[in-house]
């Protein structure tokens, strides 16, 4: 090869590294998209209870980009085996909810970069003949999204 056709083949290489990075991508519990927005979805939750046990389970939906995310709708279903005591929220989230459903439903106006806001349940466990729990399943919808959704899961195993 010639010096000018390495030039090119480097060129293209370069060119194709960087579209592959500024277009949006999806994965496990982030995303990230073409104007600078980089969601993260964090469950923390503890890894084991005791049937009756009881704890906190957060969920904590993050902004690591450069800029602001508007309008973020983030859907909790609890699984049956988890009965919530308590459910609070930080300051700028709204929650519905239907009574009697395991499905709760959160609007976050505007997170800002390096900001999260942080959505808390205070469970009890209640195992019946099961070794864990149903997933715990945590969904976030936004315009910018790729994929229209981003989806992340824990669950809760029962503490011998």
């Amino acid at each position: 090869m010639n010096r000018k056709q390495l030039l090119t083949v480097a060129m293209m290489a370069v060119l194709a590294v960087g579209l592959l990075a500024t277009t949006a991508c999806k994965s496990s519990g982030m995303a990230v998209t073409s104007r600078g927005q980089f969601l993260k979805i964090n469950i923390e939750h503890p890894k084991d209870l005791p049937d009756q046990g009881e704890d906190n389970l957060d969920v904590v939906v993050s902004n690591r980009g450069v800029n602001n995310i508007k309008d973020i709708f983030v859907e909790v279903e609890l699984p049956p085996q988890l009965v919530v005591l308590d459910q609070t929220n930080d300051r700028g989230v709204t929650v519905s909810r239907d009574p009697g459903s395991n499905m709760y439903r959160f609007t976050l106006g505007n997170v800002q970069p390096g900001e999260s806001s942080r959505i808390r349940f205070k469970v009890r466990t209640a195992f019946g003949t099961m070794k864990e729990t149903e997933n715990v399943r945590v969904t976030a919808w936004q315009s910018d999204l790729p994929g229209d959704k981003l989806v992340e899961t824990a669950l809760i195993r029962l503490r011998t």
